[in-house]
This record gives C-alpha cells, structure tokens and sequence, in this order.
C-alpha cells in the first residue's frame, strides 16, 4: 500500500498535529487528536480536564483506543442482522464467522480524542462544521466505528469531526461521594461532559481545519442521537451549535434521577453505591477504594452484572435540569434548525437483544401470554385502540412486539419532539427511512441503524449494495450536508423536503424509487397514544420536582 502524503503541520490546542491526505490529496484526515486530558486516575469518574500540552508535532494518523466497552450485545446484534438478511446458509455462516474472528479494537480509559476529514485546510474557508456522536447505548462504539470513517460528507464540502466519549461505568457511573466532590453536587454524565468539551474544542480549534464555528451541525444515531437530545436541552451545551439532526434518538436514558427512583429506574446514585459496594464496604472511603481498582477488574463485573447495572444519563439538575421529553414540551430546547427522523422497523434487531414489547420490561421475562396484561396495566384505556392498531400485540406475537417496541422507543419519540419543535416555530424536517435488505427472504426490514450507511456513504463488506441504494446515498448525503450548510436539506437535484407543520403532519420517506418523497405520517394514530403516555409520564417528572420543592427554585 502507498505511503499517504503527510498534511502540513496545524495548531490546536495542546500544541500541533499532523495528518495524512485520502482520496488523491482531497481530503486530509487527522485521527487520534487529544481533546481533553485523559480521564485516568485522579481524574477518573470528573469532568474532562483541558488537553495537555505536548512538544513538537504529533502524528495524528492513527485512531486512538475507544472507551471502554460493555459489548455484552454486540454479538448479538450483529448475528441477528447477518441471520436475517435472506442469504443462503453458507454465505450466513461465513459471514458470521467473518465477524466473530475479526480483531477487537483496543480499549481504554484514556479514550477523549477526536478525528478531523476536511477537504481544506485553510482558515478563510469558513467551511461548514459537522460533528458526529456515536451510538451504542452509552455503553459502546467509537468515533471510527467503521461506518463512519468514510470522506463522502467531506467530499461534499463540509469539515466532518467524529469523537470518542467515556462510555458506560467510566461515562455514567454515579455515587453520592462523587456527588460530594462535585462543586454541583452531582455525579454521573460524565459522557455528555466529554461531548459538550469536544464541542468546545471545536469552536476553539475547527477554523484551523478551515471549518466555521459559527456554522456546527451536531448529528448522532440511537444514543448518539439521544445525545443530541441533550445537548438540544443541556444549558451547558447551549451556543456551541447552530444545527442539529437526530437519527432514532432513543428514550431508553431520559427518565432516571440522580437523587430519586422514578419509574422503573433506581436513583443513579442508589445504583452507584450498589455497585461499589462489590469492591469496597460502604464508608467514607469507598469512592476512594474504588478509584484504585483496575479497569479491567471493574469492567469484568460490570459486564457479567449488566442486566443489573444501567450506567445511563441521568438528570441532575445541572447537566440534564430535565427530561429532554419535558424540556421540549415546555420549549426550553436550543431554537436552532432540527433533521429527525427513525427507521420503519426499529425493533427487529434490537428483539434479539431483549424481547420485549416496551423497554421497561427489558430485564424480566415476557412470555406471549404476559403481553396483554402489560399492555393494559401500561395503557389503560387505550389498550383495546393498540391492540386494533398492532395485530397480534394482544396474543403477544414476536412481530407486535417488535412493532409496538420499535416505535414507543424511537419513532413516537421522533414525532414528539418534531411536534414540540415545531410549535416553537424552529425549522423542523423529519424522515421515515424504510429501505429494506435487497434480499425477498430478508426479515429484519429497515432495521435500527440501517440508514448509518446510506448517510456516511460507507460500506460494510460483503453487505450487498444496489444501483439503487447507490441512489439512495447520494441523496442522503445531499440532504444531509445541505441541511448543515442552510439549515435546510433541499437540493434542486432531489424530491422537495417539506418542513413539517404539526397541521399537515407530513415527513419525508427515504427509500428507493417511488419510496423517496413527502407523505402523511402513516402511523400517526400509534403515535398519538404513546405520546398521551409520554405525557403522563412527563406530568409525573413535574409532579415528583414539584414536591422537592425544584419547580419552585426555578421559577424564582
């Protein structure tokens, strides 16, 4: 292989860094830049601390370790997708095969770095900023999983930043010794801390790349997405950004405290010193035995224990004040431009991870028989609506439950948050994305992140590709990049992208030949009853602040 062309030397913060140029010398790609000072030791379990400096030029050519991972569901995921996209057995055996011997990449605590793909590296380019959050339930993936270490959005003129963020026990453990340490008094959310200091390292350092900071969409899928949702909503995140897009973004971190149980989750900080209490008695010291424990050792628990153990966002009052769910319907969101929008068969895959028709039932078992009671004790009144409106749900049949699953996780939530956007008079422009393995006998359809490929014109190998999906990728890739050049995603060469307008309820179909277009919101009755739950749950969050008197405190 050709030795790649080395950039010329740039400065950021800590001191300056060299790439490499891809694609014939038009982008030049910087990988493993420093963003924060690594969260080891001391620092394990605080906020990101600035980046420390270093002499000389420091190559930036190769990826740095990811977070540490749970990836207890990875393998999981991964057979479920290969099993169900209608090839033969050889091929799916081999393919599966392929994947279980492929090498892990290497993890870390020392993970807070980011990659830069610009196609000028010049200051007056004043290029658009788009800036990537991974997925993997907070628990997993990195900036250069392999679906996003692709240049087609750089191609299109467009700086593109993907970063790794602490993840899981090391992002989101919580505990009220380190909510004692902490000059807020909170703990947890260390992940979103580690966006929201990216994000500030890219209004310091992009136009040296020849990005505009006054001109950063942030964009992310599932817990990426879900991330988005909390920078939209966190103060701490407000003024780094100007646009934002939302890719299936989850519900499953958005109801648990810090402080309190609420719903089916515990307090963060109860779940915390459950955990610490595996490694070190409970006592004025047991953060600090904690600290000393390996990583390794910590991680070998966590992942035997991970049904036990939800290390998640959690609202603290400071870097989450509130639900995002709670934050919009009171429009308290960024008023920037928002792209949104989820897949038509979101829960297929994720069934195989966790069979269940809603995710509070996620870590019990759910014979078919237990389904319409949980739905009724869920749902109340409008139980006998959804069993009509998802046939089969009321026998408990695997395919409702995945249906109802799919869309109370991420499409119902896609549209409050367009609904909600919306009436705050923000440009809103949502999708439905339902391209479906090429396959007749594929039985995943437009599965949970089926549309990675399409928008970061990247390929899994083996994974078949048509002339049509060929299509289908250019025009996500225009949208995409157009939307964070203007704040909208229409491009003269495809099908008008409507604003959405909560009286029309239309969304854009993204999908090969006639399936590409504006149309009605097919599943707009399912949609309207899981929000009139959603909303319950919300007047309960507000109910339960109330009480503790923080309603009161903030309107003061």
């Amino acid at each position: 292989m050709a030795q790649l062309k080395a950039t010329p030397p740039v400065a950021v913060a800590g001191g300056k860094v060299s790439g490499s140029y891809e694609d014939a010398g038009q982008i030049a790609v910087f990988k493993g830049i420093p963003y924060a000072k690594p969260p080891i030791g001391e620092w394990r379990w605080k906020p990101p601390q600035p980046v420390a400096p270093w002499e000389g030029v420091r190559e930036a050519t190769a990826y740095s370790p990811t977070a540490l991972q749970l990836a207890v569901g990875f393998k999981t995921f991964m057979g479920a997708l290969v099993e169900g996209q209608g090839w033969g057995a050889i091929k799916t055996m081999l393919v599966k095969l392929m994947f279980s011997v492929m090498p892990s990449p290497k993890e870390s605590e020392d993970c807070l770095y980011l990659n830069v793909r610009t196609p000028a590296l010049d200051k007056g380019a004043k290029l658009p900023v788009m800036v990537w959050i991974h997925g993997g339930d907070h628990t997993d993936g990195s900036g250069s999983d392999i679906f996003y270490t692709s240049n087609a959005l750089a191609q299109r003129g467009v700086v593109f930043v993907s970063i790794n963020y602490r993840l899981g026990l090391m992002g989101y453990f919580a505990h009220p010794q380190l909510s004692e340490e902490s000059e807020h008094n909170v703990s947890s959310n260390y992940g979103t801390l580690d966006q929201i200091a990216a994000l500030r390292w890219v209004q310091e350092n992009v136009s040296s790349f020849g990005g505009d900071p006054d001109n950063v969409t942030i964009f992310g899928e599932s817990a990426g997405g879900e991330s988005v949702a909390h920078m939209l909503t966190s103060p701490l995140a407000r003024g780094l950004f100007h646009k934002a897009i939302m890719q299936s973004p989850g519900n499953s971190g958005q109801m648990i405290y810090l402080k309190r149980p609420f719903l089916h989750h515990p307090a963060a900080e109860a779940l915390g010193e459950s955990f610490a209490s595996k490694f070190a008695p409970a006592g004025e010291n047991q953060l600090a035995a904690l600290r000393q424990v390996p990583a390794a050792q910590l991680y070998k628990l966590y992942r035997q224990e991970e049904e036990t153990f939800k290390f998640l966002p959690a609202i603290d009052g400071y870097v989450l004040e509130k639900s995002p769910f709670e934050a919009f319907l009171d429009g308290d969101q960024a008023p920037v431009p928002i792209l949104l929008g989820s897949n038509s068969d979101e829960g297929t895959l994720l069934y195989a991870l966790s069979p269940t028709p809603l995710v509070e039932y996620e870590n019990k078992e759910i014979k078919a028989s237990d389904v319409a009671g949980l739905i009724r004790e869920t749902f109340g009144d409008d139980s006998d609506a959804l069993f009509g409106l998802y046939p089969g749900l009321k026998e408990g049949t695997a395919a409702a439950s995945k249906a109802i699953f799919g869309d109370s996780m991420f499409g119902a939530a896609v549209h409050f948050y367009a609904l909600h956007g919306a009436k705050r008079s923000q440009p809103v422009y949502m999708y439905f994305f339902t391209r479906t393995p090429p396959s007749p006998k594929q039985t995943v359809g437009a599965y949970h992140a089926a549309e990675l490929t399409f928008v970061h014109g990247s390929r899994m190998p083996l994974f078949p590709v048509t002339d049509a999906d060929i299509v289908l990728t250019r025009a996500m890739g225009d949208y995409w990049t157009q939307f964070a050049k203007t704040g909208n995603p229409n491009v003269s060469s495809h099908p008008e992208w409507p604003v959405f307008d909560p009286d029309e309820k239309k969304y854009m179909r993204l999908g090969i030949g006639a399936d590409l277009g504006a149309t009605g919101i097919e599943r707009a009755a399912r949609y309207a009853i899981l929000q009139r739950r959603r909303r319950r749950q919300i007047e309960q969050m507000k109910g339960m602040r109330a009480e503790s008197g923080e309603l009161a405190r903030a309107g003061d």
